[in-house]
């Protein structure tokens, strides 16, 4: 960019990643990374590598009566994450668990800049990626209060604690187990 007394060279660089898993020597998926009883990715034929796994989110049960008048799903109380029932059957299981997005970023890249002036030299660097999901694990750990996990205090104050209370954030409880530390688009975030 520039040449003389001060110096100044660029360098750009850009990625596309696209990847499929053509054949696994299993008709079976591989269901890997498990978090709170619950697998996160798997690897499966035709999917990308360490697609996340998971349950489609509904917002959160307000009452009892949603509980009653919802498929099935074990465990649900109000103020728990609801679920979809995806294949109608009435009962929400392992069935209702799909593809829910991708760790594979579409693009990624880098722009290095080199300064140069009087023997002294200052190197700049940016990366970026844009494309990717994020499933944040950090996040199932506000769902239990008392556990080793810090509790936000968004969380905390803003909570689900009773009908129409709020649809963003379930209930605490105090457990590992239970619908709102199961694998799903509720932790899923734009990467």
């Amino acid at each position: 960019n520039l040449t003389g007394e001060l110096g100044w060279e660029t360098n750009v660089t850009a990625t596309y990643n696209k990847n499929k898993i053509k054949d696994l020597n299993s008709a079976v998926p591989y269901y890997i990374n498990q978090i709170n009883n619950s697998y996160v990715t798997m690897l499966a034929k035709d999917y990308p590598i360490n697609a996340f796994y998971g349950y489609v989110t509904d917002g959160l049960f307000q009452n009892q009566a949603e509980v009653d008048a919802h498929a099935v799903q074990p465990g649900a109380e109000p103020g728990d994450i609801r679920f979809r029932d995806l294949n109608n059957d009435g009962v929400i299981n392992d069935s209702d668990r799909i593809m829910v997005g991708s760790p594979n970023p579409d693009f990624a890249g880098g722009w290095n800049n080199t300064f140069e002036w009087k023997g002294l030299n200052l190197n700049v660097f940016f990366t970026y990626s844009y494309g990717a999901d994020i499933y944040a694990q950090w996040m199932t750990g506000p769902t239990r209060m008392g556990n080793y996990q810090g509790l936000l205090q968004e969380w905390c104050d803003n909570r689900w604690t009773g009908p129409g209370s709020t649809d963003a954030y379930p209930r605490a409880v105090y457990s590992y187990h239970g619908n709102n530390s199961k694998s799903s688009t509720y932790y899923l975030q734009d990467g």
